[in-house]
């Protein structure tokens, strides 16, 4: 091997190994792009689920104090007056407020922030064995997004509380 022959070998093994570096740099920033992308929608995912607990926070606020109050709970019902008298109203806000915990849990869970078996674990209080219960259901689950709606209706005609 002539001295240009080495030199010849040596300038591709060089040229060949920045290939190689160009290559294994861009492999390393598309893993860390599709890295940060990934964290972009969690993180996009965490505030929606914040900001979505916080106003069902602040719904539930103002549901609790009518039903501990009857003042309150009164005057709810002179603004709600299909709803009844200011215990009938106390009933239908504690119900509107265990649904919403379950309303909350069923999009925490479709942003898969909680799994399946927590969501049931939380939706279990639904007083979904309780004919009032189901009335409600019934009457009034159009106040809830529509995969909501039918998760429940699913869970109910598998039998899930019982009898439904």
């Amino acid at each position: 091997m002539t001295k240009q022959d080495r030199k010849d070998l040596l300038e591709g093994i060089g040229f060949l190994s920045i290939i190689a570096s160009i290559i294994a740099s861009l492999i390393f920033v598309g893993f860390e792009t599709r890295n940060s992308a990934q964290q972009t929608v969690q993180n996009t995912q965490a505030m929606e689920i914040a900001a979505y607990q916080e106003l069902i926070n602040n719904i539930s606020e103002f549901n609790a104090l009518s039903v501990a109050d009857q003042e309150t709970a009164d005057m709810m019902s002179f603004i709600y007056s299909d709803v009844g008298d200011g215990l009938q109203l106390r009933q239908f806000t504690a119900l509107v407020t265990l649904f919403r915990h379950g309303d909350i849990a069923y999009f925490m869970y479709e942003k898969g922030a909680i799994s399946e078996a927590r969501l049931i674990s939380v939706l279990g209080p639904l007083p979904m064995r309780d004919e009032q219960g189901l009335i409600f259901w019934k009457q009034y689950k159009q106040l809830f997004v529509k995969p909501y709606q039918n998760y429940i209706d699913k869970k109910l005609a598998e039998g899930h509380w019982g009898s439904g």
